[in-house]
């Protein structure tokens, strides 16, 4: 009788940065969007019949956001951080992955990712195309992983994470909702938006294509990613970064409250300091940088929920 193919493959790196602070990046959802260059967003989705943790997971794949849901177990005792999909793909049968960080010293770590698969009986054809594909997400997550975290520990101030908050007086959380996530329609809702190019996919999941009208003059185009977690949180990731910026991700959560809603915006950005002298000029540095993207990035995302907030004010007094 024939038997499952069985795969079990380790990787290793070791990364200037001490295992406390890497099992923090691994453990943290909200960090994989900027250490993984394809993750856009994770969301806990609660828990399994056995008290796992389902996590919701989009990531880019080309030109598509992809979705899936993984079982996460987190040891933090023993700096390890495991995942399993929910539903396996055939030919696999089951799939299994897991983060160890190992001590190496008061500055420096081991980092293992774990894998191991499964294929059905008869399918041993598909073991060297699924291992080279396991081969080679491991090699650049680990990069990544070790990138991150070298960067997070030598230059902390890289990381700049810039937050607003705006009140939406008598609109419920839904419709202001639908209002941010349906940016097909921005257009003739946002003064700055020339055009929307809206890429849906499945689920609640789209790549968005923006051309807006900058306040210095000229037109800007901007590509993200987008999850909507309706009604109450939008996520999304830009794909196309500035010479100052390495990654951005975003998210906006939106809240009922007495009087109508608050939407309250959360950025997080690693700055590229290679791009800063392309942008700042020559002889500026970190701390001008950092200054830069806060007004800006502040100055962008309240043009779009001030918007929001007057859209709703406008809706109220034509009632």
């Amino acid at each position: 009788m024939a038997t499952a193919e069985a795969v079990t493959v380790e990787h290793r790196a070791r990364v200037r940065a001490d295992a406390a602070s890497v099992f923090r990046l691994l453990s943290d959802l909200d960090a994989w969007p900027r250490v993984f260059p394809p993750f856009v967003h994770l969301e806990s989705l609660g828990t399994d019949a056995r008290g796992r943790e389902r996590v919701g997971m989009w990531s880019t794949s080309g030109e598509r956001v992809e979705h899936w849901v993984a079982l996460r177990t987190v040891d933090a005792d023993g700096l390890r951080v495991g995942f399993v999909p929910e539903r396996i793909e055939a030919p696999m049968t089951s799939m299994s992955r897991a983060w160890v960080v190992e001590p190496d010293g008061d500055a420096a770590c081991v980092v293992r990712l774990e894998q191991a698969f499964t294929v059905a009986p008869g399918h041993a054809d598909a073991l060297p195309p699924l291992r080279r594909t396991v081969e080679e997400i491991a090699s650049a997550e680990l990069s990544a992983v070790q990138t991150a975290a070298e960067l997070e520990a030598a230059f902390p101030e890289l990381l700049v994470v810039v937050e607003d908050e705006v009140a939406v007086p008598g609109a419920p959380a839904e419709d202001v909702y639908a209002f941010l996530f349906d940016a097909a329609r921005w257009p003739q809702r946002l003064d700055h938006v020339e055009r929307a190019t809206v890429r849906e996919e499945d689920g609640p999941a789209h790549l968005l294509e923006l051309v807006t009208r900058e306040q210095r003059g000229g037109t800007m185009t901007t590509k993200a990613a987008r999850v909507g977690l309706g009604p109450h949180k939008i996520a999304y990731k830009q794909l196309l970064l500035p010479p100052l910026g390495s990654s951005h991700h975003v998210q906006w959560r939106i809240a009922d409250t007495p009087g109508g809603t608050t939407v309250s915006s959360r950025q997080t950005v690693v700055l590229n300091e290679s791009g800063v002298a392309a942008v700042l000029g020559d002889g500026a540095g970190l701390g001008e940088a950092r200054a830069f993207v806060r007004n800006e990035l502040s100055a962008k995302v309240l043009l779009v929920l001030d918007q929001a907030r007057h859209h709703f004010d406008h809706v109220e007094s034509s009632r």
